[in-house]
């Protein structure tokens, strides 16, 4: 299912960073744990399994959509009838994503992962849900269709249709949520709230001490149990998020950098460079030349 052995869907994995393969009644009852190095949106159509990631397992009914990030162990267990699946299979490393509107580009970082750099326990692998599948698939059919038939403007065309796949999917996270596979009970209630308004609200000010107010938790538990709930420490999260938003920015004009740094919360420029290029591997500048 992962192979991608059609010389086509590699070309535009090359050209576009972007690929689509469709695998109608697709049955697996053995477990294949398995990977690939760039990230993976597996959009269940039709069906019934479980998602397997690491020890986690998520119930896939369809229709539904999963993002597994970048070298995740996974596998997708269906019944005897099989699911209907889209693959779309993308490089974001080396291609960037097209530019959506700014009331959407605070959602895109909590669906698609920037850079490996990013993953956290909670986004191994991101999961939305739907009633409706049908505006999603015709959309991934269109840009299988420009990919195979290679038509003048047939790259022009898959970007611009899989943008609208993506303020689709952005849409549908800000208006219903992620669907979440973590338990309900405290502290992970709080964590998830005060998670919830570090991405929301990553550009503003923020202490130790507001925070854990926030969250209702004494300060040294609240850094403990947020490191053990993410894998990230409190304020290497913040940090991460404000730096993906900024690439973002940078990808989406001519904006000055300084200006796209205060706007997502950096007070000095030398110190957002800094953390720019440790963390995604190259400057702001050259991030938005690359």
């Amino acid at each position: 299912m992962l192979t991608l052995s059609n010389k086509r869907h590699l070309s535009s994995l090359r050209t576009l960073g972007l690929a689509v393969e469709y695998f109608p009644g697709y049955i697996n009852r053995k477990i294949r744990m398995h990977s690939l190095d760039v990230v993976l949106l597996s959009f269940i159509i039709r069906g019934r399994g479980r998602h397997i990631i690491g020890t986690e397992v998520f119930e896939e009914t369809g229709a539904s959509l999963a993002v597994t990030h970048y070298g995740q162990q996974h596998d997708i267990l269906t019944d005897g009838r099989g699911m209907d699946v889209v693959n779309v299979y993308l490089d974001l490393q080396n291609h960037p994503l097209p530019t959506l509107p700014r009331e959407l580009q605070s959602v895109l970082p909590l669906l698609l992962p920037l850079h490996p750099r990013f993953q956290h326990r909670l986004n191994r692998i991101v999961r939305l849900e739907f009633e409706n599948p049908r505006p999603l698939a015709d959309l991934l059919f269109s840009i299988q269709r420009e990919l195979d038939t290679r038509e003048t403007g047939y790259e022009e065309s898959a970007l611009m249709l899989f943008k609208l796949f993506l303020i689709q999917c952005c849409r549908h996270a800000a208006r219903k949520g992620f669907a979440s596979g973590e338990p309900a009970s405290q502290p992970h209630r709080s964590l998830g709230e005060l998670r919830d308004f570090l991405d929301r609200y990553y550009a503003e000010p923020h202490t130790l001490e507001s925070l854990a107010k926030r969250s209702r938790l004494s300060r040294t538990y609240l850094c403990r149990a947020f490191k053990a709930y993410t894998g990230k420490r409190l304020f290497d999260y913040l940090i991460e998020r404000r730096i993906q938003a900024a690439m973002l920015r940078l990808r989406g004009g001519e904006e000055k950098i300084l200006g796209i740094a205060l706007d997502c919360g950096f007070n000095d420029l030398s110190y957002f460079n800094r953390k720019f290029k440790q963390l995604v591997g190259v400057t702001p500048s050259q991030y938005r030349c690359k």
